[in-house]
C-alpha cells in the first residue's frame, strides 16, 4: 500500500470504515512512513480543532420566520388559479355537447368523419390540368436543379453529423474502385467542397487523383481550390489540377501565387504548376502536317 493510497483511506480510517486487512496494512504502513505519519497526525490535530468549536445556535426568530414562510406558500397554493374559471366554463360545454358514454362518443367521432368526407368531395374542386409552355418547363426545370443542389447541401450537413473516422472510411473505401459511378463522383467532390474534416479532404483528393479526367471532378476540383483554407490539401489540389494540364485552373494558380496570405509552399506549388501549363505539352508540339510520301521514280 503506496502513501497515495494509506492517506486516501484517513477518514476511512479513522471512522473505523474499513475491512480488518486494510485497516492492518494502514497501521503496518503508518509505523514505518515519516511522512503519512506527519499527515496523520496533521488530520487528528485538525479534528481535534473541530471538535472544540461551540455549537452553532439557531436564531431565537428561526421558528418564526419557518411559520411565516410556511403561511405564505399555503395562501399561494390556496389562491384560485386565473385560469380556473375559463376551465370550468369550458368542461361545462363540452359536457354539454357530447355524449357520457363512450360508445356514444366513438360514434359521434365517427359521423364528423364521414360528414368531413361528404364535404370535401362534393365541395372542393379539382385541380385543373395546366399545360406548361417551353418557358415553363425551363423555370420548372431550373426549379428542380436548384432543389437538387439544396438536396445535396443537406447531403453533406448530414454527413457532417456523422464521426471523423466514418466520413474517413467512406471516401478510403472508394479509392478501390475502378469505375466508380456519379453518385461516387459527387459524393467524394461535396466531401472535398464542404467536409470539415482536413484529413477527410485530403483523401478526398486522393481518390479523385484516379478519375481526375472527368469533367465532373475537374469541375469540383476547380470550384473547391480558391475556398480551401489547408495548405496541404491547397498542394493537393494544384498539383493534381497541374498533373492533368487543367487550363481552366490557370488563373486560380495565378492569385495563389502571388496572394501574400497564402502559405509560402502552396505559392511555389501554384508557380510550378503555372509553369507546367504554359510549357508546351508533347502532343501539342507535334506537327499537324501530315507525313509527306516518299517520291518515286519516273520511269
Amino acid at each position: 500500500m503506496n502513501c497515495q493510497r494509506v492517506q486516501d483511506l484517513f477518514i476511512d480510517y479513522q471512522e473505523g470504515t474499513l475491512p480488518p486487512d486494510e485497516a492492518a496494512q494502514m497501521r503496518t504502513h503508518l509505523t514505518s512512513c515519516p511522512t503519512c505519519q506527519r499527515e496523520w497526525s496533521a488530520l487528528q490535530e485538525i479534528t481535534r480543532k473541530l471538535d472544540l468549536l461551540p455549537a452553532e445556535e439557531p436564531s431565537p426568530r428561526l421558528r418564526e420566520q419557518f411559520y411565516a414562510m410556511l403561511e405564505t406558500h399555503q395562501r399561494d397554493a390556496d389562491a384560485p388559479s386565473p385560469f380556473a374559471l375559463a376551465k370550468s366554463r369550458l368542461d361545462r360545454f363540452f359536457e354539454a355537447i357530447l355524449p357520457a358514454q363512450p360508445a356514444l362518443q366513438f360514434a359521434f367521432a365517427l359521423t364528423l368523419l364521414a360528414a368531413g368526407i361528404f364535404a370535401g368531395a362534393r365541395f372542393l374542386q379539382k385541380p385543373a390540368v395546366v399545360v406548361a409552355d417551353d418557358s415553363s418547363k425551363q423555370e420548372l426545370a431550373s426549379l428542380r436543379s436548384q432543389v437538387d443542389n439544396m438536396g445535396k447541401l443537406v447531403t453533406y450537413s448530414l454527413l457532417q453529423q456523422k464521426s471523423t473516422s466514418d466520413r474517413l472510411s467512406s471516401v478510403l473505401a472508394t479509392m478501390d474502385l475502378k469505375s466508380p459511378d456519379r453518385k461516387v463522383l459527387t459524393d467524394l467532390v461535396g466531401a472535398l467542397a464542404f467536409d470539415p474534416s482536413v484529413n477527410v479532404r485530403l483523401s478526398a483528393v486522393e481518390a479523385l487523383a484516379a478519375h481526375a479526367n472527368e469533367e465532373l471532378v475537374r469541375a469540383g476540383l476547380l470550384a473547391a481550390l480558391p475556398r480551401e483554407s489547408a495548405p496541404l490539401v491547397q498542394m493537393a489540389m494544384i498539383e493534381l489540377l497541374a498533373s492533368v494540364r487543367e487550363t481552366g485552373a490557370e488563373f486560380i494558380f495565378e492569385q495563389l501565387s502571388r496572394n501574400p496570405q497564402a502559405d509560402e509552399n502552396v505559392r511555389d506549388a501554384a508557380k510550378r504548376a503555372l509553369a507546367t501549363l504554359r510549357v508546351p505539352s508533347p502532343a501539342d508540339s507535334q506537327p499537324n502536317a501530315q507525313p509527306k510520301e516518299p517520291a518515286t521514280s519516273k520511269a
